[in-house]
């Protein structure tokens, strides 16, 4: 299967469960999905009339209504969010002309987990959101995606049988995958996030016409700045910066432990030298014991900054159930660090872990 074939076959599938899910497991997919993921997947589901209207709007203001009130029109909005934003005026426009079904669901945007109205309160609003739109839903059904009998039977938003066989799907398209994992075995990690981890490529940074300006944001990022890349920062786009952060010695160490989590350190267990690990990732192997090494090494500061995978969300699960250890991961970098624990910015580009003028400017150095 390649993966386009998978692509395909995903799409099917996922489709024919929401086709024939209930209005309460369409909210709970719609809560708990991965907004990253299959965008037009959500547009489809978004297009269909019996949707209920109270998981059209929980997904209207996921997808960023609030910050989305900062853009007089479409024009203003940049390249990367486009597409997001589209939909979300799309979802506003046939929720306020009434196509969406009431199955009895309710929902408040401005009460509980999720997105809500309140959020971005420093942003200039240039274009108004209906007060209809901020306005709770009142239903006979409370649905609450986050209780514990539903992380106990829903892995991504999906019934454990239907991740069970996405993960299959995708293991067709990469054999060396980790094993289906639900929310209490992959410590509180979706499904999304279970895939052969990410890899960093050797540094290139005379070829990225962005690069000049990654590195004079780099020189005067804050340490905070610096931990939120090594969070949450998608390697694909950002390999160079992340290497070139961790040879500084102006580093905390906690954001370097922060990358060697989300990196998926836990993937490369069976791997008993560099020399055993895949191709693929043999590079990044040799990166995580680097940084092993230099945290032994005390090669790095503090800033203040803390690190504790029981509170720190690794894009990567810390264990794969059922993998081999032939060389484990040495005690201390399971180790909780003292300090301040950085959470997740909404002042940061979601993909790129940089500020959103940063992420808007080297999009555009690129393009």
């Amino acid at each position: 299967m390649t993966p386009d074939e998978y692509e395909r076959a995903s799409r099917v599938l996922l489709q024919d469960y929401l086709l024939q899910a209930s209005p309460q497991q369409r909210h709970i997919y719609v809560a708990r999905r991965n907004y990253d993921d299959s965008p037009e997947l959500l547009a489809w589901l978004a297009a269909r009339s019996d949707l209920d209207r109270a998981t059209a709007l929980m997904m209207y203001w996921s997808l960023g209504a609030a910050w989305f009130a900062q853009y007089a029109d479409a024009g203003d909005v940049p390249a990367h969010e486009r597409e997001a934003y589209a939909l979300a005026r799309s979802i506003e426009q046939r929720y306020l002309d009434g196509v969406y079904a009431d199955h009895g669901l309710a929902f408040d945007p401005a009460s509980g987990p999720g997105a809500s109205p309140h959020d971005y309160p420093e942003l200039t609003v240039r274009r108004a959101i209906p007060e209809r739109m901020k306005t709770a839903i009142t239903g006979p059904q409370a649905v609450d995606p986050f209780a514990e009998a539903i992380e106990g039977a829903f892995d991504d938003g999906l019934p454990f049988a239907v991740a069970q066989q996405l993960h299959d799907l995708a293991a067709v398209v990469q054999p060396d995958r980790g094993p289906a994992l639900g929310d209490a075995a992959a410590g509180e990690v979706d499904i999304w996030a279970e895939v052969t981890p990410p890899t960093l490529l050797p540094m290139a940074t005379a070829a990225d016409p962005g690069w000049p300006l990654l590195e004079t944001f780099l020189r005067q990022a804050s340490p905070q700045e610096c931990h939120q890349l090594m969070l949450f920062a998608d390697t694909s786009t950002l390999s160079d910066a992340l290497q070139w952060l961790l040879d500084q010695p102006t580093l905390a160490a906690s954001s370097a432990l922060a990358l060697y989590w989300n990196l998926g350190a836990s993937w490369y267990v069976p791997f008993a030298t560099i020399e055993d690990v895949p191709e693929s990732h043999r590079y990044t192997a040799g990166v995580l014991r680097r940084i092993e090494q230099r945290l032994a090494d005390d090669a790095y500061v503090g800033h203040g900054l803390g690190f504790d995978l029981a509170r720190n969300r690794p894009r990567f699960p810390a264990c794969w159930p059922g993998r081999e250890v032939l060389r484990a991961i040495p005690a201390p970098m399971w180790q909780p660090r003292p300090g301040q624990i950085v959470d997740e910015s909404d002042e940061v580009d979601f993909i790129t872990g940089l500020p959103e003028d940063i992420a808007e400017a080297l999009a555009n150095a690129r393009a």
